[in-house]
């Protein structure tokens, strides 16, 4: 049977979300015996810290029953570290259900969302899947355009988002770009602030969103635990916006829609979020490392404001660069997917024995 032609007319064309290629696959794929290293996932290369692990393990007693439907306890915790209400907040099955949940609820067919290009690769995905129109915004010298964006406003814009910093570009715009784009748009207009690696972020000039919020009620923030609290797996997000959105946003959820895991191992990720500052300098020094033997090399490398890099190379320097890393055990991720053409790669900054291993291995392909 052609189950394709029942579907929805909408979704027969959409593209399924590709990650990067997990290790136990490379291994599968290539028969490779030696070690592995994935650098393609923007994860924190670090395991939880042992307090998060255990508050894990005394949890995992209680999966026969069903989790806080609101992850209230969450909510109440994330409020605090913020040092706002706890109105405020909604948590998610990681960022990526809250921007689902964000346009299906929001968007109407006829209304459209602005995006920056390229940006998160789940953006146009989940704009597809809600049968609505996305307008691409290209960026300027790898930098989201929040001016050009602008003046893509319609009255058909119902929704922009904005990932600060980018990804896979890692670049950010200043609060001053964000103060002028927030002048005079429109209340009916959602504005998305995707900060998933706000927590690396070290700019002066970074916006500080969350002070927005009282004079602007149609901002939305998006922040993670799948980044430097090394809960990628967990797949726990939150958004901070008006209480009347946090209430919208429930009424469209799935029950139980964050696990009891989850929901314990990002309170504790909170409760010792202090003794993660060493992690976060650690990222910065590698970040910075790998960036000038990149440069080196003749790669173009824009400053990245998170844990990892984009790295286009000279034309002509090389082919296949993603492919003839994998044969080497080292996994990274292509950025052809994400139209910054076939040979640029972005680079999630690892342990410094992974990024030693990364820049070895690249620096004997491209010699």
């Amino acid at each position: 049977m052609d189950f394709k032609s029942l579907m929805r007319p909408h979704m027969k064309d959409i593209s399924p979300y590709i990650p990067g290629k997990p290790i136990e696959e490379v291994r599968r794929e290539l028969d490779i015996e030696g070690e592995i290293i994935k650098l393609a996932s923007n994860e924190n290369p670090y395991p939880p810290i042992p307090e998060i692990l255990r508050a894990i393990q005394e949890e995992s007693g209680k999966i026969n029953r069903y989790p806080n439907s609101g992850s209230h306890y969450l909510c109440n915790d994330i409020a605090g570290h913020i040092g706002i209400e706890s109105s405020r907040i909604f948590v998610g099955n990681g960022s990526n259900e809250i921007l689902d949940l964000l346009v299906r609820g929001f968007v109407n067919p006829d209304e459209e969302v602005i995006i920056p290009y390229p940006s998160f690769i789940a953006y146009p995905l989940i704009i597809h899947l809600a049968g609505v129109k996305e307008v691409k915004v290209p960026l300027k010298d790898y930098r989201l355009d929040l001016k050009a964006m602008k003046e893509k406003i319609t009255g058909k814009t119902k929704m922009v988002f904005i990932c600060n910093p980018n990804n896979p570009t890692a670049t950010y715009v200043s609060g001053e770009e964000v103060a002028q784009f927030m002048d005079g748009i429109r209340d009916d207009i959602l504005v998305v602030f995707d900060e998933a690696y706000y927590e690396y972020v070290t700019a002066e000039d970074y916006p500080q969103t969350v002070q927005l919020l009282e004079s602007n009620e149609n901002i939305v923030i998006l922040r993670t635990f799948s980044k430097v609290y090394s809960l990628s797996g967990l797949r726990v997000g939150y958004s901070i916006s008006d209480p009347e959105l946090v209430t919208c946003l429930h009424m469209v959820r799935q029950p139980f829609n964050v696990n009891r895991i989850a929901q314990a191992g990002a309170r504790a990720a909170l409760k010792y979020s202090g003794m993660l500052e060493e992690r976060v300098g650690e990222n910065a020094r590698q970040l910075k490392l790998v960036s000038d033997e990149l440069r080196k090399y003749g790669f173009t490398v824009p400053e990245s404001q998170t844990n990892f890099i984009l790295a286009i190379p000279p034309e002509g320097m090389v082919r296949d660069l993603v492919g003839k890393l994998l044969s080497r055990g080292v996994i990274v991720r292509g950025m052809s997917p994400f139209g910054l053409g076939s040979e640029a790669i972005r680079v999630t900054i690892g342990t410094p024995d992974e990024n030693s291993r990364f820049l070895r291995e690249l620096r004997e392909i491209i010699s």
